[in-house]
């Protein structure tokens, strides 16, 4: 029998910020999603860690209380698009995901991770209904910047995890805050201060932090959460 900890922690509780999310999220994710559920969205190629995985599913699913779109700005191949499309599905929710990604191989690791395709797209698709989650994301298969202009709805959750150059993450930031709900979260991803994550860091603390329009939710260890406050 595969028996679970009553509490697996998914998230430490004890974080500099965030605990008492933290402690939410671990109860809600063993409710939720069964063991193998976990090990099939896990198992799509990508680069978010399970504690930020648990984490997106934790917003998309509370976030269906609220109105607004859920938009993911750099899907790659769909790892953490399919946990907050499951999340979607979950709560009974008919919205969809807008996940924005062009889907080209650039070969420029400071913009696309590294991988063999010349296009992401087909994997996306395929890992999306591999999860029956298709039904919940809209592929938008443009750049954030050709996304943006005919966008008009208002945005309850943004995940920013596009190219990973300064001049990018703040133009991702730009196009798609202003859009953003008061109370509503943006998610910034590859966050940790070092190597190339330094000009995701960079622009996190000169558009977010020093702007004092947010609040810290959640800093993991690669992933910050923010709460937009005005």
């Amino acid at each position: 029998m595969n028996v679970r900890p009553k509490y697996p922690l998914y998230l430490p509780v004890f974080l500099r910020t965030g605990w008492s999310v933290s402690r939410k999220i671990n109860a809600l994710v063993p409710k939720l999603l069964t063991e193998q559920q976990i090990q099939q969205f896990q198992a799509v190629e990508g680069h978010t860690t399970l504690r930020q995985c648990a984490t997106l599913f934790y917003l998309a699913h509370i976030s269906t209380k609220t109105a607004g779109r859920i938009v993911e700005i750099g899907s790659f191949k769909g790892k953490s698009t399919c946990w907050m499309a499951k999340a979607l599905q979950l709560a009974g929710s008919n919205e969809k995901i807008a996940a924005v990604d062009p889907h080209i191989n650039t070969r420029n690791p400071g913009v696309v991770p590294d991988y063999k395709e010349d296009s992401s797209f087909d994997a996306f698709l395929n890992n999306l209904k591999s999860c029956g989650v298709t039904q919940y994301v809209e592929p938008v298969k443009q750049t954030s910047k050709d996304a943006a202009k005919n966008w008009k709805q208002p945005i309850k959750l943004l995940f920013i995890d596009g190219s990973h150059l300064y001049d990018d993450v703040m133009l991702d930031l730009k196009l798609w805050e202003p859009r953003l709900n008061i109370g509503g979260i943006v998610v910034m991803h590859d966050t940790k201060p070092i190597g190339p994550r330094v000009e995701v860091r960079k622009a996190m603390n000169d558009y977010i932090v020093k702007s004092k329009r947010f609040k810290e939710l959640l800093q993991l260890e690669n992933m910050a959460c923010f709460t937009k406050m005005k």
